[in-house]
């Protein structure tokens, strides 16, 4: 065996502990990345494939009129890829006793020929039997649904059962865990069956040689004029995100946390075998002048300790690759599970495999070079005389004064400041780390003030959204005896569209009209100011609405298109809500316009007792007076609920901001370890020293636990500082990805994350430096003052 590879292993076997940190800290580093990288392959790849393998459509567009189309002769203009009636009805089904969630229940025409918007046999019949429905896979966790057990759905005021005949899997739908929709599919028959309505009312268009969302409306204006000549008239239309899953955002989220603390993590954990390489080699020193001496080069030392360090990183990269690979798919499904969708990827392509095996070795002979230069060129009569750190401000007799002078806390003081620049290494590495974390908790205090701003803005407790407008009178009587309630407000719903002079919405957007003064709504206004009640028409959109058209002017008069009429408004302001595209308008200026019954459709319940258990049992005795009374009824939803639904959304994000942030914390921890472990074998001779004049064990700990004290103070001070832009930026980054653009997240300080900071990086601060103290105490003066 070459005697470079013999010195090597003999370097690893001597300090066998400090190479297994090393390997460890670069393990966890390669874990970090390889698994993103793994599981941003999988999850990136399979999202989407699931998707458009789903042929997902482009525009679904609604008619009264489509008797009038002529439907193979649409399938014939080149601009259409693929086309069919799928009408949808928003009903109810009960999913638990006493407990009713949306149904979105589709029909289909031929479900042995879908030509998009294609969905997949699970178990159970398919196509089902007349009479029957499929139910979408994720509907199961939310419901006692299975195949045979029947559904009690209401419709039209009535409670009608259906069998349940088969399963299937839609990866276009947003999980139904998430957003409380139970989704089924029927056929036609069936459909007009359980919901009274019509068929042929809906058509859903794949158009030809588009790549955008604007291509697509371009394609649909150039349709919608055909349709007027024909005389069909377009009563609403929608067009989704351009092939993008509707739950993208969460995706697009988690993979940008992965990818950023991954990457920190990663390169604390070569900024940690740049110490420990700078470590092996002050005490080779010496070592390294014999070498030389005796006629070894400096390729010879640098191939030496290149020997080393490729050593650490292949049992690096053979315990981490594996980890990476493994935790990277679990991570994936874990992932596809809450998102509903399935793992396609059987092979991890070898590209992966090569780039985590080349970041394994190259990165850390890259942070290694400077020390291992520093050891290639050092002179022989350099090395020979370096007996560690050598002061100007006495020698180790004159500390051990001090020491035996219990002057402990200011030999300390002094001890830091003898390696200045590791020291700053250390601190700007654990500052880092306390940043990071720190930032986390800032980021999730963002989100969860944004999520209690939320829930606040909505002061009443339970939402009933009727089918039908109904005059107020009539819809509120029903509910007028529940004791519990203490107010009910009228509000109507609808859709609308907002234009200006060139451009308008893509698709109709939510308009809400209620009373401008109404108290059951506070909203978190990011431009302008809410509704004022003048006589003049104003609206106010939401974040979403106003990224459909931007830019809006606030105080710009616009037309908005409530229904079928187009009116002027003046634009108030605009809103920061955690929904869909939204339009509020005042309820009155409303009435005088398009609803000259005033009638509503919403009803807005207050309670007199909040609490969750109260707001969950009222909603049970609404339930009852619905099923009773036969209210056709879209849905009933408390606050409390949405809530859920709303944190559900996001609580994945939040505790995987944690998790890496802890992850980023304790390699810095693991850097400063490092450090200390450096420090004491660089003063091995001075410990002994120490030691024989009289210095005991226990004022050795003391000694190098208040040196780590004292680095950890400055760099939590600094990490608290740095935490502060990071968690500013931060809070602007997610808020965009996860609300739109234009939307930041406000920042927030964590006032427990802080206190949890503070104690955790103290607390590994202490772990860091009382390790290599207990170690510096097993020395005996012997061994400590023979070390060379």
């Amino acid at each position: 065996m070459p005697i470079i590879f013999k010195k090597s292993i003999r370097d690893m076997t001597i300090r066998y502990r400090s190479t297994l940190v090393a390997i460890l800290a670069l393990t966890i580093g390669l874990w970090g990345v390889g698994s993103l990288l793994v599981s941003m392959h999988i999850m990136t790849h399979d999202l989407t494939e699931n998707y458009l393998q789903t042929e997902p459509v482009h525009i679904s567009i609604e008619s009264e009129d489509f008797n009038k189309l002529k439907l193979h002769e649409l399938l014939a203009k080149p601009d259409i890829l693929a086309a069919e009636f799928r009408d949808k009805a928003v009903l109810r089904v009960e999913v638990h006793q006493d407990e009713w969630l949306p149904l979105w229940l589709y029909s289909v025409h031929d479900f042995e020929q879908l030509s998009l918007a294609k969905f997949f046999r699970q178990r159970g019949s398919f196509p089902p039997t007349e009479g029957t429905i499929l139910v979408e896979r994720n509907s199961l966790l939310i419901s006692d649904f299975d195949v045979n057990s029947t559904a009690r759905v209401q419709s039209e005021g009535k409670i009608i059962e259906t069998e349940i005949s088969g399963i299937i899997f839609d990866p276009a739908q947003a999980p139904a865990t998430q957003d409380a929709f139970v989704y089924a599919y029927t056929d036609k028959k069936t459909y007009r069956k359980l919901t009274g309505e019509p068929v042929n009312q809906r058509l859903i268009i794949r158009f030809s040689n588009v790549e955008t969302k604007q291509d697509v409306k371009a394609k649909f204006e150039k349709l919608s004029d055909e349709f007027s000549r024909s005389a069909i008239k377009v009563k609403s239309f929608h067009i989704p995100e351009f092939n993008e899953h509707p739950h993208q955002f969460q995706l697009n989220t988690l993979l940008y946390l992965n990818g950023a603390m991954g990457m920190l993590a990663f390169i604390m954990a070569m900024v940690l075998v740049s110490q420990l390489m700078s470590s092996i080699l002050t005490q080779q020193i010496r070592q390294i002048g014999i070498m030389k001496a005796i006629g070894a080069t400096g390729g010879h030392i640098l191939k030496s300790y290149i020997t080393y360090i490729l050593a650490m990183s292949l049992a690096s990269i053979i315990i981490g690759l594996p980890l990476a690979i493994m935790t990277g798919k679990a991570y994936s499904a874990f992932v596809a599970g809450i998102l509903n969708f399935d793992i396609l990827t059987t092979q991890i392509p070898p590209a992966i495999y090569a780039v985590i095996t080349l970041l394994g070795f190259a990165l850390p002979l890259i942070f290694s070079l400077p020390a291992l230069l520093k050891g290639m060129n050092i002179s022989v009569n350099d090395a020979l005389g370096d007996y560690g750190i050598i002061t100007n401000d006495g020698t180790a007799s004159s500390k051990a004064t001090g020491i035996t002078n219990t002057n402990v806390l200011s030999l300390s003081i002094r001890n830091v400041g003898r390696r200045k620049t590791r020291m700053m290494g250390t601190m700007a590495t654990m500052a880092l780390g306390v940043a990071i974390f720190l930032t986390g908790f800032n980021v999730r205090a963002s989100l969860s003030e944004f999520l209690d701003k939320t829930g606040q803005s909505m002061k009443y407790d339970i939402k009933v959204l009727l089918k039908q407008s109904l005059p107020p009178e009539i819809a509120i009587a029903p509910f007028k005896d529940i004791d519990a309630i203490k107010s009910i407000e009228g509000w109507l719903g609808g859709v609308g569209r907002i234009q200006n002079d060139s451009l308008s919405t893509a698709s109709p957007i939510g308009l809400i009209a209620a009373p401008f003064d109404s108290k059951l709504k506070d909203h978190d206004m990011m431009q302008g100011t809410w509704l004022t009640g003048s006589k003049e028409l104003e609206f106010v959109v939401n974040q979403q609405a106003a990224m459909e058209l931007k830019p809006l002017i606030i105080g710009r008069h616009y037309a908005i298109a409530p229904g079928d009429k187009q009116v002027s408004a003046k634009l108030a302001g605009v809103v920061r809500e955690f929904d869909v595209a939204k339009i509020y308008v005042d309820l009155d200026n409303y009435n005088r316009l398009a609803n000259p019954d005033n009638n509503i459709n919403s009803l807005m319940i207050s309670l007199n007792d909040r609490a969750y258990d109260n707001v969950i049992r009222v909603k049970k005795e609404v339930e009852h007076i619905i099923e009773k009374s036969g209210m056709n009824v879209i849905y009933v939803m408390s606050q409390a609920e949405r809530a859920v639904i709303i944190f559900n959304h996001l609580n994945i994000i939040l505790m995987i901001i944690l998790f890496l942030s802890l992850l980023v914390l304790s390699v810095s921890s693991m850097g400063m370890g490092s450090a200390m472990g450096i420090n004491i074998i660089e003063r091995t001779r001075e410990i002994g020293v120490l030691r024989a004049i009289g210095a005991t064990p226990k004022m050795i700990i003391q000694l190098f636990v208040l040196e780590g004290f004292i680095i950890s103070v400055p760099s939590i001070i600094s990490g608290l500082l740095l935490a502060l832009p990071m968690s500013s930026l931060a809070a602007g980054f997610f808020g965009e990805l996860i609300l739109g653009e234009d939307t930041p997240l406000d920042f927030a300080f964590s006032t427990p994350g802080f206190t949890i900071t503070l104690i955790v990086t103290l607390l590994f601060g202490y772990i860091a430096s009382r390790v290599p103290a207990n170690k510096a105490t097993e020395i005996t003066v012997r061994q400590a003052i023979a070390y060379e």
